[in-house]
């Protein structure tokens, strides 16, 4: 008797274990299916051509409209996004300036809407929505603007001569090299920050004077610095 009782219980660990071992078999797959989920764990994952657009606004201006520096700017722009890796660009803005000197008698003033296109590679390789990027902008403006010199002396006689500008046309084209960091801080929205090498390339003025500012370029000169801090709403 007792060994038919010790019998029947072998026989029955015996199928719980081979019942056990199916249902992990049957778990982990057969080896070709194993294989085929490693290989899939190794391969890039597939980006697809377009990945979508994106909208920003420049907080930066908005900033130094609050704090009335000598010029300030208000920018949107829109980004197209190619394989997560190229990103064309159009910035669109208005710049404005109400510049007075405090040593001379000199005074100038700038409104003008501009423009710039260009493009951005990122040099991050995980589709988190944080990314490292560097790029290249070209930038147009056409505007108006006046300009007083109390202090403008005539170059023969030496002689006190001021002059003043009203509404005198001018225009301007530059190049910008871009560098830029975002982090995604909720969904589709994204935080930017862009370090900005800017010099002018050409500039159509009056003989009499050049404006203090130039929209969307900066203080007038040969090159400058600038830089954005962008709200990023990315579809």
């Amino acid at each position: 008797m007792l060994q038919k009782i010790l019998r029947s219980c072998f026989i029955l660990l015996t199928s719980i274990a081979c019942v056990s071992a199916q249902a992990q078999d049957s778990e982990k797959g057969t080896p070709s299916e194993q294989a085929k989920k490693v290989i899939a764990n190794t391969q890039p994952e597939k980006v697809p051509i377009f990945c979508g657009i994106a909208v920003s606004a420049d907080l930066a201006g908005a900033a130094m409209m609050a704090f009335n520096s000598n010029f300030a700017q208000a920018e949107a722009a829109l980004r197209l996004n190619f394989k997560e890796k190229y990103f064309p660009v159009f910035e669109l803005g208005y710049g404005f300036s109400d510049y007075v000197s405090e040593g001379t008698d000199k005074s100038s003033k700038t409104n003008a809407p501009y423009m710039r296109i260009g493009m951005d590679y990122n040099f991050t390789k995980k589709r988190n929505g944080n990314r490292l990027y560097a790029g290249v902008r070209y930038g147009f403006t056409r505007f108006r603007y006046d300009l007083t010199d109390a202090s403008y002396k005539d170059p023969v006689w030496n002689q006190p001569m001021p002059f003043h500008l009203d509404n005198e046309p001018g225009s301007a084209q530059w190049g910008e090299v871009v560098f830029g960091l975002e982090t995604k801080i909720w969904s589709f929205i994204q935080l930017g920050w862009s370090l900005r090498y800017k010099a002018r390339f050409t500039q159509h003025v009056s003989r009499q004077g050049a404006p203090w500012y130039l929209p969307g370029f900066g203080k007038n000169g040969t090159t400058c610095f600038g830089g954005t801090f962008n709200l990023i709403f990315e579809i």
